[in-house]
């Protein structure tokens, strides 16, 4: 499966006074308000390292030097839940964040962030109105989104221009930006550049590829861009110049331009970059409800998929699909589902891995733990992604075994599960909410 991490964004840090929240919030600074041991008291959770989070900010920086970080945190920093993280962007003092929603500009703001917001993907008009009182720097590579900018910033009581990114589609995405090799994405370009009301704050592409080749030569499309951009006056030493996402970051240092983008790195998650050096900031969690035994030749779960081949000991974990947990982590024996045969999906339990058995279920999932039945006890924690003890459920593992995109099931576990930070940030920092 080819990884990758669209991460995109812009630069500076902006004043910016109080600001109220809207109604109806899908993301608060406070969501849930749980305390890690009421957390810990659901059928599951989610621990975030905010340790973590920040050493791998200053890993990333110590390899950029002067070029500037522009921290991805859009989808809700990941999963990982941007209330729980934007402390520490505060405190690592980081000028530039991405996001997408309104909502994670909300948040941001109401914790404290006077930096620099920038959406990383097209908004709606509804959006773009609505997300004036943030301060964010939208993402513009269409006309018409450009020419209904203009008209809100024209009707704002203090008129002024409004920073904004101009999309090139130079990396070949064909998502946000303009195509500047056709007469068609110049007039475009020209009537966006235009706008008076519209300030070019920076110039962006993204890398569709992690394909080293395919990089480089969308690379010196997006310097060809530039040029005809400067032909029409728009000057590109007065742009923030930015392409690189995490792949790039760490593999084509020719990329990294004024400003990197870089989201899964924050996180932990280094793609196909072989490294060690980034620290996975995500731990989902649940427990034993119940340790059932069970004879040979009885089945388990919907559809009969997995036999037992011997008398065994099964413990019922009270999670599943409707949690997020995906019917992809499936485990079957019986010949007549093959795909599901291929799963070998395991969880830790004590420090050790046991096998999951039979269908994922919308509430419940079986885990075989037949060669330590008495080892084992009501309550004791499981970890389904992440460490304990010695044992990791790697995101590299959970991608093969769920046969999805990482980010992608994370994303939605990270929306399911009331999220805490571990206990040893909590320790230093327990002001920091649980969402």
């Amino acid at each position: 499966m080819q990884r990758r991490s669209f991460l995109a964004g812009v630069t500076g840090l902006t004043a910016l006074t109080a600001v109220r929240a809207a109604a109806a919030p899908v993301l608060t600074a406070n969501n849930s308000g749980l305390t890690l041991e009421q957390a810990r008291r659901r059928n599951g959770w989610i621990e975030i390292d905010a340790d973590a989070f920040e050493a791998n900010i200053d890993t990333v920086n110590s390899l950029l030097g002067q070029v500037r970080l522009c921290a991805v945190m859009k989808a809700d920093a990941y999963g990982n839940g941007i209330a729980l993280l934007m402390p520490s962007i505060i405190k690592k003092q980081i000028s530039d964040v991405a996001i997408t929603s309104n909502d994670e500009a909300r948040v941001a703001r109401e914790l404290g962030y006077q930096g620099r917001l920038i959406r990383v993907r097209t908004a709606t008009p509804d959006e773009m109105e609505d997300g004036l009182p943030f301060a964010i720097e939208e993402l513009i590579g269409n006309p018409d989104s450009a020419a209904f900018l203009q008209a809100l910033a024209k009707k704002q009581t203090r008129p002024t221009s409004l920073p904004v990114h101009l999309a090139l589609n130079s990396g070949g995405m064909s998502r946000n930006g303009v195509e500047l090799s056709t007469d068609y994405g110049q007039k475009d370009a020209r009537t966006i550049t235009s706008c008076d009301k519209l300030r070019i704050a920076g110039a962006m592409t993204h890398y569709p590829s992690e394909d080293a080749a395919d990089i480089l030569g969308q690379l010196q499309h997006y310097h060809a861009d530039l040029a005809w951009l400067n032909a029409q006056g728009v000057k590109s030493g007065k742009l923030i110049r930015h392409t690189a996402n995490s792949f790039a970051t760490l593999e084509h240092r020719d990329t990294w331009l004024d400003m990197v983008r870089v989201g899964g790195l924050l996180y932990g998650d280094p793609g196909s970059v072989k490294t060690n050096a980034y620290l996975p900031t995500m731990t989902i969690k649940s427990r034993v409800a119940a340790i059932n035994h069970y004879p040979a030749g009885q089945t388990v779960n919907y559809d009969r998929t997995y036999r037992l081949e011997r008398e065994s000991w099964l413990a019922n974990i009270p999670l599943g699909y409707s949690d997020g947990y995906r019917r992809g982590f499936s485990h079957a024996n019986r010949a007549e589902f093959p795909a599901e045969g291929r799963n070998h999906t395991e969880v830790l339990i004590g420090g050790r891995r046991f096998p999951v058995v039979g269908r994922v279920t919308m509430n419940t999932m079986m885990v075989d733990v037949t060669d330590r039945p008495n080892a084992l006890h009501l309550d004791d924690e499981v970890v389904l992604f992440g460490a304990q003890g010695h044992e990791r459920i790697t995101q590299a593992e959970f991608e093969a075994n769920g046969s999805a995109y990482g980010p992608e099931m994370l994303g939605i576990l990270g929306a399911a599960l009331p999220r805490v930070l571990k206990p040893s940030a909590l320790a230093k920092d327990d002001t920091r909410p649980a969402t």
